[in-house]
């Protein structure tokens, strides 16, 4: 009776463990390396850290049974501002965070956002109008794909500014002034006769401190994180608008590692900061804002017939950037271009001043 029982009981385990085995429910570690350039004060390094991380580990667990651990690496500990792109590509990260105008070259049709200024300063217009036009133009996922990984978020920063040594009240205030700048958007400076100088996030504070720039093109919560205003006191309202053009990757070959269902989540959830993403900067730049008035920073608003003086000068630039492109590599830029204005005018924005894109 009991060599019965310890058979029936035998029988059983091996059915359990048959079961298990055929469903795949084996629980799994998985450790991914994610990282960036950036340090957690910018918002897209932030959201990544208190959202997408901790999200994805949590339903991973709940949902799979399986545990995925992130190890972090920001601040340029492994990878530069500029390096990220790469950094996925070879698989020296699995995810990356990065902002598109570092890749001016090979992320061209992806910078659309800051070819056309003077666009919406409502990040939640930005995001919804940028999103849309990825949805309509499949080009522009492909470009990621060109160097082996899928874009999984899209994050807005807060309206592009000045932070200044001295005042500036119009566009020809900026003439012969040596300004810093993020490649792709030196041309909002150069056409009103500045000097555009090359400088990354980490580098703000001494160029402006030792002068080898004058005002630096940027947003006001880095202004603020960065300490900008101690030697430059001078926040320059441009309003030369919120552009969607920080992104969240993942090395492709990584992801399709990934058991289906924890690929799902990994997209579900970046899905889910993207839309959190518009809010989140929105109401980080209306915080800062007035925190820095009470700090006493002198605060210059460009009047509206100013900004609309700045526009008119940049109106043309937009089509000549988009033929270069598409001489050069044949990228449909001028057709993204319109997309974008036509989103944006559908949330609602009305430019100052439309490029001149015929």
């Amino acid at each position: 009776m009991m060599k019965s029982l310890v058979l029936k009981i035998g029988a059983g385990l091996a059915a359990v463990a048959l079961i298990s085995f055929s469903s795949g429910a084996r629980a799994e570690k998985y450790t991914v390396k994610i990282g960036s350039g950036h340090s957690p004060s910018w918002i897209h390094i932030s959201l990544t850290q208190s959202f997408f991380i901790p999200e994805v580990k949590k339903r991973v667990k709940e949902k799979t049974g399986h545990d995925i651990e992130f190890i972090e690496n920001w601040s340029g500990s492994s990878v530069k501002t500029t390096e990220v792109l790469e950094a996925v590509e070879q698989g020296v990260l699995d995810f990356g965070v990065f902002c598109i105008c570092h890749e001016a070259q090979k992320l061209a049709l992806n910078n659309f956002p800051m070819y056309l200024p003077f666009g919406p300063s409502n990040p939640e217009v930005s995001v919804r109008a940028t999103r849309k036009v990825y949805d309509q133009h499949p080009e522009l996922n492909r470009q990621f794909e060109k160097y082996g990984q899928t874009l999984l978020t899209l994050v807005p920063f807060e309206p592009y500014n000045l932070v200044s040594r001295a005042p500036i009240q119009k566009a020809s205030d900026v003439k012969g002034k040596k300004i810093g700048a993020a490649g792709p958007n030196a041309f909002w400076v150069s056409e009103a006769g500045a000097l555009p100088v090359s400088v990354a996030g980490p580098d703000m504070y001494t160029s402006l401190q030792t002068g080898l720039i004058e005002s630096m093109i940027i947003f006001l919560s880095v202004m603020d994180s960065l300490k900008l205003f101690d030697v430059a006191p001078n926040f320059v309202d441009v309003a030369f608008g919120s552009m969607t053009v920080t992104s969240l990757t993942v090395n492709s070959r990584r992801l399709s590692r990934f058991p289906k269902e924890v690929q799902s989540i990994v997209v579900e959830v970046a899905k889910e900061m993207e839309a959190q993403s518009a809010k989140v900067t929105r109401e980080m730049g209306e915080k800062t804002i007035a925190a820095i008035k009470s700090k006493g920073v002198n605060v210059v608003t460009v009047s509206e017939s100013e900004r609309q003086a700045w526009a008119q000068m940049l109106a043309s630039s937009p089509i000549d950037i988009a033929k270069k492109f598409e001489a050069e590599n044949k990228l449909p830029m001028t057709q993204v271009m319109r997309s974008y204005i036509q989103a944006t005018e559908a949330e609602g924005y009305k430019w100052p001043v439309k490029a001149k894109l015929d």
